[in-house]
């Protein structure tokens, strides 16, 4: 396993609801494909001995935002700070984790949340996606010459040449690690899990894609998983979003 980003930490608003909204329906003359969102989750040893939370045992939090620091653009739209951290801490409650405030129980873990527009060469696009050479049947295994397996590229799994493709273009991408809550300012901090949410950014805005990102991986969010998991951002889209500027209407 790749080693995990290291973070620095910022205040992330927790336990917050988005107003809810009728739903509408609308035109479109063009279907306006996004594809998959893809989520690959490192687990360390101390997070693969934890109990994944639930509705109904949840784990309690807190966290820190540090926003676009993954990178932009000039010109693009990016989402308010505080109400993306809103949504994803609304997102998060439906799996089992919960924000910590006064009265509940103590805080099991410290999330912090980063996104941004990544471009290839600034970051390895490959380990953020979750690719695996070991998985893939036509993985080179000299990079300085062509081999056999390049005659193995036809039968490559379609999970495998999508992060591929996704790998060579710009993306948005999102980062939520989470780490002991007890030693998370310490010297040593110790991680449990850090979850890799990724789509391609052509065609798209950075305010529009992260919502949908964020919902579409919410059931995936720091559960452990073989392989990356890919999750279909256009169903996401039609149910919950309103043509143009978007915008969640439910969940």
């Amino acid at each position: 396993m790749r080693p995990l980003r290291s973070v620095f930490l910022l205040v992330l608003p927790i336990l917050a609801v988005l107003p809810p909204a009728a739903r509408g329906a609308d035109f479109r003359l063009f279907k306006n494909t996004w594809g998959d969102v893809i989520v690959a989750t490192d687990m360390t040893k101390a997070g693969k001995a934890l109990t994944p939370p639930t509705p109904q045992q949840p784990v309690y939090f807190k966290g820190m935002s540090l926003g676009s620091i993954l990178g932009s653009i000039p010109g693009d739209r990016e989402p308010d700070i505080k109400q993306l951290s809103l949504f994803v801490a609304e997102i998060l409650a439906k799996q089992g984790y919960l924000g910590a405030r006064p009265g509940a129980p103590e805080p099991e873990l410290f999330l912090v949340l980063q996104w941004g527009y990544i471009k290839p060469g600034s970051e390895d696009l490959l380990w953020f996606l979750g690719y695996d050479p070991s998985k893939d049947i036509a993985a080179p295994t000299n990079p300085n010459m062509l081999g056999p397996e390049v005659w193995r590229r036809g039968m490559r799994s379609n999970a495998i040449d999508t992060i591929l493709q996704d790998s060579q273009n710009p993306i948005y991408g999102i980062i939520v690690t989470a780490f002991e809550f007890k030693s998370a300012k310490s010297a040593e901090p110790v991680v449990y899990w850090q979850t890799r949410i990724g789509l391609p950014a052509n065609g798209k805005s950075m305010s529009a894609a992260l919502p949908v990102m964020v919902a579409a991986a919410g059931p995936a969010i720091g559960r452990p998983a073989d392989s990356p998991v890919f999750l279909d951002a256009d169903r996401i889209r039609e149910g919950q979003v309103k043509l143009g500027e978007l915008k969640f209407l439910d969940y």
